[in-house]
């Protein structure tokens, strides 16, 4: 399973993080093994699936989030916990409620490839 966030999301996070007076956190705190540009504010929870070449990457479920983005992950020390302020947009009916950011994804074809930084993908939405 990997888990996919677009940079325009944590933009998005951070700019409301600002204006409740409260410091931006980095793209570490929520993990992801997938980073991307060239998306909208959380057009990630829409894609039907990314390629490049070979390798396709399946969006499947959002990502619920835990207490980890409150933890600083180059010393382990806990912080402000961010999910406070992501309550107020960013909770899942289809998940009992939970704060969801980034999508859990598969690998639908090409096992093995790599990807790189910098690559260009190819996306579709679900709908």
């Amino acid at each position: 399973m990997l888990l996919l966030i677009g940079t325009a999301s944590l933009e998005e996070i951070n700019f409301r993080l600002r204006a409740a007076g409260r410091a931006a956190v980095p793209m570490d705190r929520f993990r992801p093994n997938l980073v991307v540009d060239g998306l909208d504010p959380f057009e990630e929870d829409y894609l039907a699936e990314l390629v490049c070449g070979d390798i396709v990457v399946k969006p499947v479920k959002p990502c619920a989030r835990c207490p980890i983005p409150a933890v600083d992950q180059a010393t382990g020390i806990p912080g402000p916990d961010p999910l406070d302020i992501l309550q107020a947009w960013r909770t899942k009916a289809v998940l009992d409620g939970a704060v969801c950011v980034g999508m859990n994804c598969i690998v639908g074809g090409g096992a093995g490839g790599e990807l790189r930084i910098g690559q260009v993908l190819e996306t579709s939405l679900s709908f």
